[in-house]
């Protein structure tokens, strides 16, 4: 199956934006905490109180780091498995197992980020407000429209995923038939 020229210049233009994303994501998680000094207020945005997030010692800051990075690596991972997608479309093969498999990748990461962020957000509020002598030891998990908005879309992405198993699968069985 050949693609025409456009959308194989557009796949191979978004598997080069996921492969900036894939390898952006663990080196910001990484900046941020390694100049947490400076970043910290662009890192410590989303919480729902105004923390004194430059108080961290050494050990809570390779705590967050870990916890943000464990986040930038699981997307970073779904980012790789969407990009084989869009290698595999600019190539001509858009239901090739890669393909597919890329693309099943992304959508089950997707959804299990919904859960992720949730943990990472937690652990966040725990880890800055135990040097916080204002809120010391707060502990705040939220669940909101956002997080039901990813669910949503996670379910949907993991949904289009099996719909394309499915196309693959009835390609393959015509492309034995004839």
């Amino acid at each position: 199956m050949t693609q025409a020229p456009v959308s194989g210049r557009f796949a191979t233009a978004l598997a080069m934006l996921t492969l900036f994303g894939a390898v952006a994501m663990p080196v910001t998680a990484a900046l941020i905490w390694l100049f947490w000094d400076h970043l910290a207020p662009l890192a410590s945005a989303g919480l729902p109180r105004a923390y004194d997030v430059t108080s961290l010692g050494a050990g809570a800051r390779l705590a967050g780091f870990g916890l943000s990075l464990l986040g930038a690596a699981v997307q970073s991972y779904g980012l790789l498995g969407v990009r084989r997608t869009f290698l595999e479309a600019a190539a001509g093969r858009p239901l090739s197992a890669p393909a597919v498999g890329g693309f099943r990748r992304f959508a089950w990461v997707s959804l299990t980020m919904v859960f992720v962020e949730v943990v990472q957000r937690t652990g966040l509020i725990a880890i800055v407000s135990a040097s916080d002598p204002n809120f010391r030891g707060a502990l705040s998990i939220e669940v909101g429209t956002n997080e039901l908005g990813g669910l949503f879309m996670g379910l949907l992405l993991v949904f289009v995923a099996h719909i394309f198993a499915e196309g693959k699968r009835a390609s393959d069985e015509n492309a034995a038939f004839l």
